[in-house]
């Protein structure tokens, strides 16, 4: 058989392979020309904040992706002419052609027919806020932490409508936070109540803010949440596909230009009535010692002066225009301002830089968050400043799809060498510099504040008796503060079946607080003239522990209804100890130069020591319940029994019930089609205070040792013991001891301080949510109120404790949000307006009483009575024979302390990559009394005395010549005022024959009557404030894809901008009612900065 061999032919096979591997790369590249990838960023056209797990689909395929933690994605298509569909729960869904782009970022808008946003209510319980039949508010925290404060609850100011918010202008000064005009707002971190001076949270650790408004948002907290709650939500972990992020912040901000500070004369010296000369500076001179700033005009004229020349071989007279004369040993030298804007000159730019670095990170069954965060702020005070560290750990791991494990652990110190103490007193910069010191001298004279030969011993000043050095003060004065808190919890919750669940949840929160107090040598203050310097210190621990229970059922019973319940227990072991110990004066001088003899071995005289000590057990029993009828009716109860170990044993426990009720019209009804969403609330609850308190300071149920500045408080939240007798055993005599039993007679029936609140509300949302309104109106029925009732001392005591008042407070609520400008891809506009008001009167009284003080049955009980004067029934002041005021022998009506209404508007563009904000709020109506202006009247100071009328009167006082004249009348027949004994109202102007008041007096003693009565010093609590400016730039997403920067944004910042207010000598922001007095505080200043944002 013959084989036939086929030999390819080569060459022809040579041309085939070519051409077929021509057509592959012809074919891959017209493939590759088709494959093209688009990316992109999908933000919420509400805030611009990135939506991570948006939902992104070509039109009419199965092609897709999702959105990664930044909202960002990248997705091939085959044409550039394809169309993406984007959608997410609650957010409607949008399309947008390509046209050859591949590059598309999307805005996608709210959608306001679906009302399932998820808000965390109390004991971290999240629930459906269509369901939720009281009023809640949540902040975002990312939209805080641009325009940053020191402190994060000073962020909320303005943004919550009924939350108003005091910032203190002091370091470490805690934000006064009132809420529906209660303060003593519960703190809870992820569901766990913690306590805090709000210094130890970070801004950079949370999530979201969620106000409880009122004891039905809070019943479940029982006694600890009667006045509401801030529940605070902490980050965790990462959504980031890579499964990690790094995430790092940084904001600086400067102080710089005053927003408020005293305006005072420099044209007149120390002394009284135009005369001053310095001998001694401890009354040898001419009116040296304890001065007020009446002396003689600075006119170069020769006055003997606190740092003239001695000599002691000749003396030197000085007359006065008046004629008085003084002659001493001092050489005198020419009498001139020196010291011209001295608290200006003192005082320095402040600074605050906050640094926080967290690293993220998720996987299958586990999720991570580390966070470190540094706070430095430097005083504007020389030589004071805080630092603060913050450690955060949030941890997460599923052992199974039924059993998951979380826990949280925050560390965070504080800790200053030196912080300023400017309430009123000689310890006081404003004290020394503003009010009481004069221009005589120059601040920067004062630098060096040791007398040559004295050093260590005695302070250079133009005073020795009352006044101290202001540099010598923060060089030497120093006051330490070093304090440690942690909290954290452990949680296991296990799936028992797919509607019952059981959670196990123990938590802690606990501090250690230091504080001491080097008072050197020769300084003075009120208690302590001998002026031989003391030491002190201030030890405070606590530790509160919470551990819960609770098992929840969730289940659709029928397709129409579904039932959430949840029954628990919760124990909570606290302890609390204190100590506070003094020298009574030093035997060895101490200040810097010995700071070894700051001990309490080198007192004086003996040592006086304070100690106090609190456990309390609470055992606790709650419940919730949930009844749901086809997602548009709920109805809502909840209830819980606190029993506690330091109440009578007859008096242990007690019930606090609650009750609300939902109804989403709009999902039952068919609306107008400009209605997209309708809801109907209204909710009940009691709840009582358990004879606790919630702040604490250095010597609890004993007199406060010291005489001048503040009593540090801090967080507490344990027992009064008000109820209970105590012995307490004072030095008395010779630094003796004697025991002492209360005046007052204890209570063994005293029941708790209730409140019953109601509260009715709607939510409703308009034009497919461009416009949303809020409404809540709110009736409180608090009390009786525990006081004490006077006794006869016939008795041996002088009251006894009983249940009294109650009071009404209702109270309107309103939030509008509105969308003017809605473009997903261009400009847009979100409006944030909030409204709180309410009114608190006398509802009933014990007894049969119909008045308490000065306010009846049906009165407000922020009524403000104080000294006022008399006044003709035209309203004329009635002045004395010597021209000046008659005061009221009974305190008069002069206003209401609380506002008429507070209010917050925060406006928020964005454009492409720019996104602007800026907010206003303020408050309207009521009074308070404006102390600064008070002082700085009666001192000679104020800048008033130098203008105007006062200003001509005030010249001739100099030359001994009494020229003011007062406005008003006097009585012209001689007869005398008569008035009701109660009301302190004139009853006999039929007798009284009025006369223009011509008596001139002088205007020193004019001020010093008339300035000395609260009347001449109240000023509207009305204020409007731009509270923050903030300009952002969010560095595109194309921008950084090549490099190892995931996302980007740095931010130019300003805060407290602009102030209108009638006075600017004291800043009313920080002073929340009742507050009726202003105090001394330090100069409030305009923020500058830029915040950077990176993640990697």
């Amino acid at each position: 058989m013959n084989q036939i061999l086929l030999q390819p032919n080569k060459p022809n096979m040579i041309r085939l392979i070519k051409v077929f591997m021509l057509l592959m790369v012809l074919f891959a590249s017209k493939l590759a020309m088709a494959q093209i990838t688009v990316s992109g960023i999908v933000k919420s056209g509400e805030d611009q904040s990135p939506i991570p797990g948006v939902n992104i689909l070509v039109k009419g395929t199965t092609n897709g992706t999702i959105t990664d933690a930044r909202g960002s994605y990248n997705l091939t298509v085959a044409s550039p002419n394809e169309i993406l569909v984007f959608s997410f729960v609650g957010f409607i869904t949008q399309e947008a052609a390509l046209n050859g782009r591949t590059s598309l970022d999307v805005s996608l808008a709210t959608d306001a027919t679906q009302l399932s946003e998820v808000v965390v209510t109390a004991l971290g319980i999240e629930k459906d806020k269509s369901k939720i039949g009281y009023s809640t508010q949540d902040v975002k925290a990312s939209q805080l932490n641009k325009a940053r404060e020191p402190n994060p609850i000073n962020s909320l100011v303005g943004k919550v409508a009924g939350l108003n918010v005091g910032s203190s202008a002091e370091l470490i000064g805690a934000p006064v936070v009132s809420l529906r005009g209660r303060s003593n707002i519960l703190y809870v971190v992820d569901g766990v109540p913690i306590n805090s001076d709000t210094w130890n949270i970070s801004p950079d650790d949370i999530d979201t803010y969620t106000v409880l408004k009122g004891p039905s948002a809070s019943a479940l907290y029982g006694t600890r949440g009667v006045n509401g709650a801030i529940i605070i939500t902490t980050k965790k972990g990462s959504d980031d596909k890579r499964g990690f992020s790094i995430d790092f912040n940084t904001s600086n901000m400067w102080d710089n230009t005053f927003l408020t500070i005293p305006k005072v004369q420099d044209e007149y010296g120390p002394g009284d009535h135009g005369r001053y000369a310095f001998a001694d500076g401890k009354g040898g001179g001419l009116y040296d010692s304890d001065y007020d700033i009446w002396g003689p005009r600075f006119d170069g004229q020769l006055i003997p002066q606190y740092d003239g020349v001695v000599d002691p071989n000749n003396t030197y007279t000085t007359t006065f225009p008046s004629g008085t004369t003084f002659t001493g040993n001092i050489i005198p030298t020419p009498w001139t301002a020196r010291g011209a804007d001295n608290l200006e000159r003192f005082l320095r730019p402040g600074f605050l830089s906050t640094n926080n670095i967290a690293v993220s990170a998720s996987g299958q069954n586990y999720d991570l968050r580390f966070s470190y965060s540094h706070n430095y702020q430097q005083g504007q005070v020389p030589n004071t400043n805080l630092n603060s560290d913050n450690f955060n750990v949030t941890t997460g791991f599923d052992f199974s799809d039924k059993l998951r494990l979380e826990s949280n652990i925050n560390y965070n110190r504080q800790y200053s060498e030196n912080f300023p103490d400017v309430q009123y007193g000689p310890n006081s910069m404003i004290y020394n510099i503003t009010i009481w010191g004069g221009a005589d001298w120059d601040i920067d004279d004062m630098k060096s504040y040791w007398q040559k030969g004295k050093e260590g011993v005695q302070q250079i000043y133009a005073d020795y008796t009352r006044y101290n050095n202001p540099y010598f003060l923060t060089n030497e004065w120093l006051r330490g503060h070093q304090k440690t808190d942690i909290y954290g919890y452990m949680s296991l919750k296990y799936d028992i079946t797919d509607y019952l669940q059981v959670l196990g949840r123990t938590a802690i929160s606990t501090y250690e607080l230091f504080r001491n107090e080097k008072f050197p040598y020769s300084a003075t203050v009120y208690g302590r003239e001998q002026a031989k310097g003391d030491y002190r210190e201030d030890y405070r621990n606590l530790f509160d522990s919470n551990s819960d229970l609770l098992i929840t059922f969730n289940k659709d019973v029928t397709p129409d209804i579904n039932l959430t319940a949840s029954v628990g227990g919760n124990l909570r072991a606290f302890d609390y100890r204190s100590s506070y110990i003094t020298t009574d004066y030093l035997n060895v001088p101490a200040s810097s130069l010995t700071p070894g003899a700051y001990t309490f071995d080198n007192s004086l005289n003996p040592i006086k020591a304070y100690n106090f000590k609190a456990p309390m057990n609470v055992y606790s029993f709650y419940y919730t319940l949930d009844f749901s009828f086809r997602d548009w009716l709920t109805l809502s109860t909840t209830g819980r029994q606190d029993n506690n170990s330091t109440l009578y044993p007859s008096e242990t426990k007690y019930f606090f019930p609650s009750a609300s009720m939902s109804i989403v019209l709009s999902e039952a009804l068919k609306l107008p089609a400009a209605i997209s969403m309708l809801k109907l609330r209204g909710a009940y609850a009691k709840v009582g205070e358990g004879f606790t308190t919630a702040t604490i300071g250095a010597t609890p149920n004993a007199p406060y040792p010291l005489d001048y500045g503040s009593s540090y408080r801090t967080p507490y939240g344990g027992p009064t013991y008000g109820n209970q007798a105590v012995y307490s055993t004072p030095l008395v005599y010779n630094n003796q001891p004697g025991a002492y039993y209360p005046n007052t007679l204890t209570n063994p029936d005293l029941k708790p301080y209730f409140t019953s609140a109601t509260e009715v509300g709607m939510d409703v949302r308009f034009l497919n949510d461009r416009i949303g309104l809020d409404v809540t109106y709110f009736n409180n029925i608090d009390g009786p109120q525990i006081s004490n009732q006077p006794l006869s001392e016939t008795t041996g005591y002088t009251g006894y404790i009983a249940n009294g008042a109650k009071t009404q407070r209702k109270g309107l609520e309103i939030v509008v949000n509105a969308k003017p400008l809605d473009k997903p891809n261009g400009l847009n506009w979100n409006i944030l307006l909030n409204y709180g008001s309410f009114k608190e009167t006398l509802k009933e009284l014990p007894d049969g009483a119909d008045r308490l003080g000065f306010i009846k049955i049906g009165d407000r009980v922020d009524a403000y009575y104080a000294g006022a004067f008399y006044k003709t029934p035209d309203g004329q002041l009635i002045n004395d024979a010597s021209g000046r005021p008659i005061r009221t022998a009974v305190s008069q009506f002069l206003g209401n302390t609380n506002p008429d209404w507070s209010w917050g508007i925060t406006n928020r563009l964005n454009y492409k990559n720019w996104g602007l904000v800026f907010q206003f709020d303020g408050r309207v109506g009521g009074i308070l009394v404006d102390y600064i202006q008070r002082q700085t009247f009666r001192g000679g100071r104020h800048i008033e005395t130098v203008q105007g009328e006062m200003g001509i009167a005030r010249a001739q006082d100099a030359l001994g010549v009494k020229s003011y004249v007062g406005d008003g009348v006097v009585i012209s027949n001689g007869a005398a005022i008569e008035y009701d004994p109660i009301t302190g109202a004139i009853t006999n102007y039929d007798e009284l024959q009025f006369a223009p008041n011509t008596t001139a007096t002088f205007l020193q003693d004019w001020i010093s009557r008339y300035y000395a009565a609260e009347e001449a010093n109240v000023i509207s609590r009305s204020y409007a404030k731009l509270r923050e400016v903030t300009l952002t730039y969010n560095f595109p997403s194309a921008m950084l894809e090549r490099s190892f920067i995931r996302k980007a944004s740095i931010s130019l910042v300003g805060r407290n901008l602009l102030y209108f207010a009638e006075k600017k000598d004291v800043d009313i922001d920080q002073f929340v009612a009742p507050d009726s007095y202003s105090s001394l505080q330090s100069p409030t200043l305009r923020r500058y900065g830029f915040n950077v944002n990176i993640t990697f």
